[in-house]
Parts: C-alpha cells; sequence; structure tokens
C-alpha cells in the first residue's frame, strides 16, 4: 500500500530529474513525501522513478521505488499498517495499503530498525487512462495508518489494522490445529490436512491464511518433507505465544 497539491508539470524541470527516452516516454525522478501525523512512530523516506508516455491516444504510465520506512519511536513494533499511493502527471494511479506482522517473527521492528522497500518489490503495472489537458507532476506518497506496541498502546485507527488482526487470528486457529494433528494423529493425517486449504466456515479469512502461511509451509514440505515443516510451525506459533502473552501481561499492568 499523496502530495496534498499539485504541480504543474513545467515546474518538474526544477524540481525533478526527468529524460526522454528514445520512444519518447518520460522518466521522472520525484521523492517519496511522508504524509503521516506529526506524532507518526514511523518515519519513511524514497524516491519513485516514473515512466510515461501517450500510446494510442491514452496516458500510460508505470513507476518503480525505493523506500525506507524506519521505527522512530522507543518502543519496540508488533504490527505496522501503512498505505502508498502513486499518482502519474495525467492524475491517474493507485493506492495500496500494506500490513507487517511480526507476532509471528522472531524478532519485532525495534527502535531504530528499518522496513526496506527495494525497487524490484515496488514496481507497478501499466496504468492506463485518459490524457490530461494539464499535466501535472508525478507524486508519491507514503502515510502511516495503524501501529500496535509490544507494550499493547497503538497509533492510529484501528480501523485500518482489523483486516490483518482477524488474518491473524486466523493464522493461529489453523497452525494449532496442524500441529495437533501432527501430534496426535502422525505424520500421515498432517500430510492430508496439510493438503487442504483452511475452510472459510472455520477459519476466518481464510483466503490470506491460505496464501500468507498455509502455501509456504506446502512449498518447505515439498522440499524439506514433513519435520521441518513441524519445526517451522512450532517456531511460529512459539514466537506469537510469547509475544501474545507479553501483550497480555502489559495491558493488565496498565
Amino acid at each position: 500500500m499523496r502530495l496534498c497539491s499539485a504541480l504543474t508539470l513545467g515546474l518538474a524541470f526544477s524540481l525533478a530529474p526527468l529524460a526522454v527516452g528514445q520512444d519518447d516516454r518520460l522518466t521522472i525522478t520525484v521523492p517519496v513525501v511522508d504524509e503521516s501525523a506529526a506524532a507518526s512512530p514511523i518515519r519513511t523516506t524514497g524516491t519513485a522513478v516514473f515512466s510515461e508516455g501517450p500510446e494510442n491516444g491514452q496516458a500510460v504510465c508505470s513507476y518503480n521505488c525505493e523506500i525506507e520506512s524506519r521505527n522512530v519511536s522507543q518502543q519496540p513494533i508488533v504490527l505496522l499498517v501503512m498505505a502508498e499511493e502513486f499518482r502519474c502527471s495525467s492524475g491517474v494511479g493507485e493506492r495500496l495499503i500494506s500490513g507487517h506482522e511480526y507476532l509471528f517473527d522472531r524478532e519485532l521492528l525495534s527502535p531504530g530498525k528499518a522496513i526496506m522497500y527495494p525497487s524490484h518489490y515496488c514496481t507497478s503495472e501499466r496504468i492506463v487512462g485518459p490524457v490530461a489537458s494539464i499535466a501535472r507532476v508525478p507524486s508519491a506518497g507514503v502515510t502511516t495508518l495503524y501501529v500496535q506496541f509490544q507494550d499493547g498502546t497503538s497509533f492510529g485507527d484501528d480501523t485500518y489494522a482489523q483486516h490483518i488482526l482477524q488474518i491473524r487470528q486466523g493464522a493461529l486457529k489453523a497452525l494449532r490445529r496442524l500441529q495437533e494433528i501432527y501430534q496426535m494423529q502422525g505424520e500421515e493425517k498432517f500430510r492430508e490436512a496439510l493438503r487442504r486449504q483452511p475452510d472459510p466456515r472455520e477459519i476466518g479469512e481464510a483466503s490470506s491464511v491460505e496464501d500468507r502461511f498455509i502455501e509456504p509451509l506446502r512449498k518447505i514440505q515439498r522440499e524439506f518433507g514433513n519435520v521441518e515443516v513441524i519445526r517451522r510451525i512450532r517456531e511460529k506459533l512459539s514466537n506469537a505465544e510469547v509475544k501474545l502473552a507479553d501483550l497480555d501481561a502489559k495491558m493488565r499492568e496498565r
């Protein structure tokens, strides 16, 4: 997953590097603007490179970017939700919501630590729209929407976190069930259970749990076997349970 104001393309020559390719496409580099509230625990910097040009009477645009989002607070972060918005000079663009869940990882996003988005990760598909009567400077912006800290406090609107929190609960339930099957019914039943997709009647956000947790486990199983899969499941559950216990304890202290 912005600039509050737009500038005319003529001004872009003094603000951003601009080049014309052999196919008459413009390449324009702009800074990524952090549009978060002043008290945001995340500070984001970076650049976005837009490639634009006309095609069959339409404005065609694509971009790639390099972004760094750093924890500038004094608290480790368990969950982070951000919005990224990119606008081409024609005015068309896209807004993406990205979530970073550290509950299942060994380490949290500690103070001073940064998330890096290399250019091969932050790359768009072709964005097509009408040719604008007045071209504007392309823009790129990032907003920190929600942060959950290790001590149970938070920043931002938790509405933006509901989807990821539901995935969290669904993943916990699915992983605990797989671990129980392995322990109680053995490897063959575990293998069968892993082949099945999560049932949406039982697992919240089942499709996301499938994509982010279960399918990667199947790949590990194909490459390394059941023993490595169950080790990964236990590791994820152990990481999550330690952090959940810590969150619960600190919330009770408040």
